[in-house]
């Protein structure tokens, strides 16, 4: 993939938006979250353990926050985050939005986990690895999607006030409620599912496109950013 993007879309403008392109950055991003999670030890742990504890299916706080994670998740992300989100006639692929969606769930999914599985290993008290994963992830959605997902690989789908929306409704509360659950029971295997479940709406909802799709499509509308990078603005110029 990079030898591809360095052949072929390299010089491409930010200002044009190509199917290819974006699958081609998105393919590798994807590739460098699961060397994370291999090289940090978190993949190894989510092969040897089990989805569930039997014990925990009996444990009605763990099914009642398990429940409420998911339910949070597709309140946010399929309903809310599906309604405040741009289009712009893109067409509809219900196979591409599970197929992207799922790779980039369970790639987000395991970087994510691996600031978590990074600071339990230290030993500190719940509460530090709490605070210490969801400032870590954080900052790591904050800096991907502001610096490079929403410049260089999803079209546009956004506006300054969706932006904002989806970042006090849905992503940090997300972060903060799944996070809960993961440090109270290190359930790994559905913390990923969690997340996946999240961003196949976000593919679906925003219809990204097939990287064999054909036509013009709405490139991010960017500002700059820190030391003057272009970062994610959201589209403006919405006529009723």
């Amino acid at each position: 993939m990079l030898v591809l993007y360095l052949v072929k879309y390299r010089t491409l403008s930010i200002t044009i938006w190509k199917p290819g392109a974006a699958w081609t950055r998105a393919m590798i991003y994807f590739t460098i979250c699961n060397l994370i999670s291999i090289w940090t030890g978190t993949a190894e742990t989510m092969v040897t353990q089990s989805i569930v504890n039997p014990d925990q299916l009996s444990d009605p706080m763990w099914f009642f926050l398990c429940t409420f994670c998911f339910f949070y998740i597709f309140i946010a992300y399929w309903i809310l985050w599906a309604k405040m989100t741009l289009t712009f006639d893109r067409k509809y692929n219900i196979y591409v939005g599970l197929v992207f969606g799922t790779i980039w769930g369970l790639s987000t999914g395991q970087i994510l986990l691996s600031f978590y599985h990074l600071w339990n290993m230290m030993g500190f008290p719940k509460w530090v690895v709490y605070l210490g994963s969801f400032a870590c992830m954080g900052l790591w959605q904050y800096f991907v999607h502001d610096y490079y997902w929403d410049v260089y690989v999803s079209p546009e789908h956004d506006t300054p006030k969706s932006i904002k929306f989806k970042t006090f409704v849905s992503h940090i509360p997300n972060v903060a409620l799944c996070l809960l659950f993961l440090v109270l029971y290190e359930n790994y295997w559905l913390y990923v599912f969690s997340q996946t479940f999240a961003l196949i709406a976000t593919t679906i909802f925003q219809k990204f496109p097939a990287p064999w799709a054909k036509g013009e499509f709405h490139a991010p509308m960017t500002k700059k950013g820190m030391f003057g990078l272009p970062r994610g603005a959201g589209f403006t110029n919405i006529i009723n």
